[in-house]
């Protein structure tokens, strides 16, 4: 079984003013009004949009863990059931966040997020003994932990998955000191974007940086203890160092962008779903790089049908 893992959960407003419109703000003091011209909501989080995508695109079993909160809490625990996915979450107090993903005239995307519950240190606990009662062989923890949380956190359920479950794979997505703080414990995969790399390493890395010094920053977190890295890198496609120290790129895909949100996390399903269907890395890196696209060139996650289209 798939298991991913959410601490922050959220429901995803999504909103396009008209063509043309920029967002204005208020000057401080009257509030000024941006109508939008089209609205969708999906829940999110980065670990459940992995599972909305593993289960679009495998038979094997998808559960879904973290924590949730309050009616908007409900509403994602539904969201994900509805789709036939497991659900093993922790209700804590407070109330799920609301993002609103605002995309204007021109393409540009505006994010403003939600803080989320409150999470304490007897919440994680719970969550780990939760997990630990639970068979799975594949461990994905994804996106932000609630700012109430030590940034061991990540270490502390990861360490405490590997110990219950011998022959896990574990694979990480999710930024800074925290990962870092993960990467002795040896992690199959983890996923950063040219940006998170670069944070990650020191070094000054964009899209459109070489492969030489991609490679060199993905090295550095390989010595560290990553198994494979896997880079997403926008419109110049993705990267991939592999434990046998190969070094792929595969090059982006045109089309008109319609939302990135969304993006990292299904080539980061697509790609693990791929090695488990028993495709080549090569085979894999390309597989997931086109359902990346995909993603980008639609509003919310792909649906089942698009993805099956792709080979």
């Amino acid at each position: 079984m798939y298991l991913t893992l959410t601490l922050n959960p959220s429901i995803d407003c999504y909103g396009q003013l008209k063509e043309g419109a920029d967002l204005v703000s208020g000057n401080g003091t009257s509030p000024a009004t941006n109508r939008l011209t089209g609205q969708s909501f999906e829940v999110g989080g980065k670990g459940i949009n992995v599972a909305k995508i593993l289960n679009r695109l495998t038979e094997k079993d998808v559960c879904a863990s973290g924590f949730t909160a309050s009616f908007t809490g409900s509403e994602v625990i539904r969201d994900i059931e509805s789709e036939g996915i497991k659900t093993a979450f922790i209700d804590v107090p407070g109330s799920t966040r609301i993002n609103f993903k605002i995309t204007d005239g021109h393409g540009n995307e505006t994010e403003i997020n939600g803080p989320g519950p409150a999470v304490c240190h007897d919440d994680v606990m719970h969550l780990i003994s939760l997990l630990s009662g639970l068979k799975y062989d594949t461990l994905f923890i994804s996106g932000s932990m609630p700012s109430s949380l030590d940034v061991d956190t990540y270490h502390e359920i990861a360490s405490s998955a590997l110990n219950n479950e011998p022959g896990l794979r574990l694979i990480l997505d999710f930024e800074g000191e925290a990962l870092l703080r993960c990467l002795p414990l040896n992690p199959f995969l983890i996923k950063p974007n040219t940006a998170e790399l670069s944070a990650l390493t020191g070094k000054t890395l964009t899209d459109d940086s070489s492969e030489d010094d991609i490679k060199e920053a993905a090295l550095m977190l390989a010595q560290q203890g990553a198994s494979n890295v896997l880079i997403s890198a926008g419109a110049n496609g993705a990267y991939l160092l592999t434990s046998r120290g190969d070094f792929h790129h595969v090059p982006g895909i045109r089309g008109e962008v319609v939302s990135t949100i969304g993006a990292g996390d299904t080539m980061l399903a697509s790609f693990v779903h791929a090695i488990d269907k028993g495709m080549d890395i090569r085979a894999s890196l390309e597989f997931s790089n086109k359902c990346a696209a995909l993603a980008a060139f639609t509003a919310g996650l792909p649906d089942e049908k698009a993805l099956s289209n792709i080979n």
